[in-house]
């Protein structure tokens, strides 16, 4: 079976380190041939830190199954975003990606018309219904710092030195 090239236009994921911090942003490329079954996947700066070493708290979940319930349920049920549908969208992907996500599309009828803490507050929901862990530290409204973090199900290990 031969190999068949498609001419398409890609948005590249670039990352920049400015001081230690990562920056996404995305720069269209030229035109560039692609094989079918490339996926281009999203960077994501590799910090090791993942949903599964307690990102949020548990009063963020608590307030943001209230948020979801007055501004998502009429919509969405709680169901649709746990599990496998969920799982298969976000997991692997930053926590800034499905943050930007929600500001940029979401409630539906008034997409990016709440509060930043109620986006995050809501964000924390999604992360408890998906079983992943609490934490002492409440998670911040700050886009960078949220792009730092994967969603994951499985506990990132701290990487050591090879012995010599």
């Amino acid at each position: 079976m031969s190999d068949v090239l498609l001419s398409v236009r890609l948005t590249i994921p670039i990352v920049v380190a400015l001081a230690g911090v990562a920056v996404l942003s995305e720069v269209p490329s030229a035109r560039a041939a692609v094989a079918p079954a490339m996926i281009v996947a999203p960077v994501v700066a590799d910090t090791g830190r993942t949903t599964m070493d307690g990102v949020y708290t548990l009063a963020q979940a608590t307030k943001g199954r209230d948020v979801f319930a007055g501004n998502c349920q009429s919509c969405h049920t709680p169901t649709q975003h746990a599990g496998p549908p969920f799982r298969n969208k976000w997991f692997g992907r930053s926590l800034g990606e499905l943050y930007g996500y929600l500001r940029r599309e979401m409630p539906k009828n008034e997409p990016g018309s709440m509060s930043d803490e109620d986006y995050v507050r809501a964000l924390a929901y999604l992360l408890r219904m998906n079983g992943m862990p609490t934490g002492s530290v409440p998670l911040a409204a700050d886009s960078a710092a949220l792009h730092r973090i994967r969603l994951d199900s499985v506990r990132a290990v701290p990487s050591t030195p090879s012995a010599r």
